[in-house]
């Protein structure tokens, strides 16, 4: 059993400053080379923007990738000879559709490195990425993660949640290493995936937790709550609560208050009146909903931002969510935008909505 205590996962609650925090603990360490990982573009982008804001540059001593840039550049390329030799490994792979993609490539046996694992014989493919990067650390006997330990001290990895199937082994041969690891996270906040991947499909988004517990148990890290929310104010912390109340509450630590606090339900003749009078940004599940014409962003697209106030056009589960308050009406993936959607707001939130009302605590629009 390995016991290695350094390394931490932070299990960090919406407006929790989880990347700042990151950012912060990076920034202190000198000298040594570290590594800070995420999925997205988007959050990529903030991380550096944070880091120049405090530094003014990027530190030499500090390497930022997104996940399959690091699946790539620095686990199968130095190692692809150990599995594949025809050619080099340009770039990943991402099929337009992955449902036709997979159908068009059911009998194909992994043994078939080439045709399993690459498209063209030269790009690899998305969903295959990380298992190929375990393979070559397997096959070249560890010298994967030598390599890295080599070069890294530390590897930060931020919304964690994100990761999915083979990216776990990956995780744990970190885990496992002389690396240091952080890895920070919100469970309630799995909209995207890397993958989709059976592979460990019982860990995948919200229940991504027991993986970590597990982890815990066998002595590879050490599991922690940030349940303090810095953007939200109490309200809206309380109604984003409740879609996870198997979840520690969180505490909210913005108590500025402005003449429109709170949760609010707006119906569709006021809709005009409202954004006009209070200026939410407006969020919408995707492209396809109607948003009576106004301009809005998708809910999951909105992940790390803060906005004044939100106003949310819902679908119809979350419509019935909204009129039950019974959460297992809404899809897993539903769930994690809606509370996305939710916690990006730091003074209101309005729902387009007419019907009853699930809670007092929730005001209609007047």
């Amino acid at each position: 059993m390995s016991t290695n205590h350094s390394n931490r996962i932070v299990i960090a609650s919406a407006g929790s400053r989880k990347t700042t925090e990151i950012v912060k603990e990076a920034l202190a360490i000198k000298g040594d080379n570290i590594l800070i990982l995420t999925y997205t573009i988007e959050n990529i982008n903030q991380i550096r923007s944070y880091i120049i804001r405090n530094a003014g540059l990027i530190p030499p001593n500090i390497t930022i990738q997104t996940w399959y840039t690091f699946l790539l550049q620095e686990c199968v390329r130095p190692y692809q000879n150990y599995c594949y030799k025809d050619k080099r490994i340009e770039t990943i792979y991402f099929p337009e559709d992955i449902s036709a993609f997979k159908i068009s490539r059911r009998y194909i046996k992994k043994e078939n490195i080439k045709s399993y694992f690459l498209v063209k014989g030269k790009y690899l493919i998305n969903e295959h990425a990380s298992e190929f990067a375990c393979i070559c650390n397997s096959n070249s006997g560890g010298k994967m993660i030598t390599r890295l330990e080599e070069i890294y001290s530390k590897i930060f990895i931020d919304e964690v949640q994100d990761l999915s199937g083979y990216d776990f082994d990956v995780l744990e041969l970190l885990l496992n290493s002389k690396i240091n690891c952080y890895l920070v996270g919100d469970c309630r906040q799995a909209t995207y995936f890397t993958s989709c991947s059976p592979k460990y499909k019982k860990f995948k988004g919200y229940n991504i937790i027991k993986l970590f517990k597990e982890w815990e148990k066998y002595g590879l890290c050490l599991v922690t709550e940030k349940n303090e929310c810095y953007r939200s104010n109490k309200p809206i912390c309380d109604f984003a609560d409740k879609l996870y109340p198997e979840l520690n509450k969180t505490t909210s630590f913005n108590h500025e208050t402005t003449e429109h606090d709170g949760v609010f339900f707006v119906k569709p003749e006021q809709v005009h009146e409202y954004i006009d009078r209070f200026k939410p940004v407006v969020l919408r599940y995707n492209r396809l909903s109607n948003t009576l014409g106004f301009e809005g962003l998708n809910f999951g697209t909105t992940k790390g931002q803060t906005f004044e106030r939100v106003f949310i056009f819902p679908t119809e589960p979350i419509k019935k969510y909204l009129k039950t308050g019974d959460y297992s009406v809404l899809p897993a993936n539903t769930r994690a935008k809606l509370y996305v959607a939710i916690t990006r707001a730091k003074s209101s939130v309005a729902f387009l909505y007419e019907g009853e009302f699930i809670s007092d605590e929730i005001n209609q629009f007047n």
